[in-house]
């Protein structure tokens, strides 16, 4: 058992449920089935320009939570209002459903992101953000 695996039984033996959050920048595909069998019940950040949220999702929403899947190093600084609002649409249809999904962007705003950006991330998170 890994120095990893360790704690979160430790904290788990403190306080069972517990939901534990591992961050990882980039692509952790290859390690997910071992985070998940350690533990692990909330990705941070799925970053779609590094990894398909949809097929995260498919494989191992059962057992993890994404969180972030809104890019912050194309669609937030680059991208359109309209291209905002269409891609948090598109993860609500596709990632949202039966939940396991905490919708944001992937990391921090950076100043070159249009405020108009941000406005449109936020009314279409309130506008499209029930699932159904």
């Amino acid at each position: 058992q890994g120095r990893m695996a360790a704690i979160i039984t430790e904290a788990r033996a403190v306080k069972p449920g517990l939901p534990i959050f591992y961050h990882s920048d980039g692509n952790p595909e290859a390690i997910i089935p071992e985070l998940i069998e350690i533990g692990v019940t909330i990705l941070n950040p799925v970053q779609p320009e590094c990894i398909d949220p949809v097929l995260v999702k498919r494989r191992y929403g059962d057992r993890l939570a994404l969180w972030g899947t809104i890019g912050t190093q194309t669609t937030m600084p680059f991208g359109t209002p309209e291209q905002v609002r269409a891609e948090v649409k598109r993860r609500i249809e596709t990632v949202g459903q039966d939940g396991g999904l905490v919708l944001g962007p992937t990391h921090s705003l950076e100043p070159d992101v249009p405020w108009e950006n941000i406005v449109a991330l936020y009314e279409a998170i309130e506008e499209y953000g029930e699932y159904r």
